[in-house]
């Protein structure tokens, strides 16, 4: 993996990795356009906004959980957290949650977390998805006070790294290799 210098928005992407998911995702999107039009299911658009700079501290808002009551931001305190922006139309998405379903579960004891942000519009789309595919990790709507927080690349699934402590640790834009998703472990 790459890094760029501190201060600037993405800490590691593997740049042509990343730029060829970019033109796969676009074709499976404007391909799945037809079933997210069949469906009604319309993400929630929000513009584009850069991301923090790494090692910012950053604000959690608190977040209504999908049936789970509310959470505020020491909730997260003194855990890793993964926080994935993600829809369940996007096949990227559909390929990179089970392995990190997995990583969070195997390592929840050391502290590892995980909320995932989706932009769908329907919650029973997110209950039956993540109903028939067995995960664990929390689920919260991607609105406006997380838009603040986290900004918006472009993209879709993009991961945030939080420290125990609530600073930025990295961000990844497009699907993660299962090599890179175990490397998260390092921030434990």
């Amino acid at each position: 993996m790459k890094s760029a210098p501190q201060g600037q928005g993405l800490l590691s992407v593997d740049t042509d990795r990343r730029r060829h998911l970019g033109m796969l995702a676009a074709g499976a999107l404007y391909l799945n356009s037809s079933a997210v039009q069949a469906t009604g299911a319309r993400p929630a658009r929000l513009p584009e906004r850069p991301v923090p700079a790494i090692n910012s501290a950053l604000n959690l808002p608190v977040t209504r959980l999908l049936d789970a009551g509310e959470v505020g931001a020491e909730h997260w305190r003194g855990k890793v957290l993964l926080i994935e922006l993600w829809a369940t139309w996007c096949p990227f998405c559909r390929k990179q949650n089970p392995l990190l379903d997995r990583l969070v579960r195997a390592n929840t004891s050391r502290g590892l977390a995980m909320l995932g942000l989706y932009i769908d519009e329907r919650d029973d789309d997110v209950r039956r998805y993540m109903r028939e595919a067995g995960y664990g990790f929390s689920v919260a709507r991607y609105d406006a006070s997380w838009w603040n927080v986290l900004g918006r690349p472009k993209g879709l699934p993009i991961i945030w790294v939080v420290s125990r402590e609530g600073h930025l640790l990295q961000v990844e834009a497009g699907e993660m290799f299962p090599e890179d998703i175990n490397d998260l472990t390092r921030w434990l």
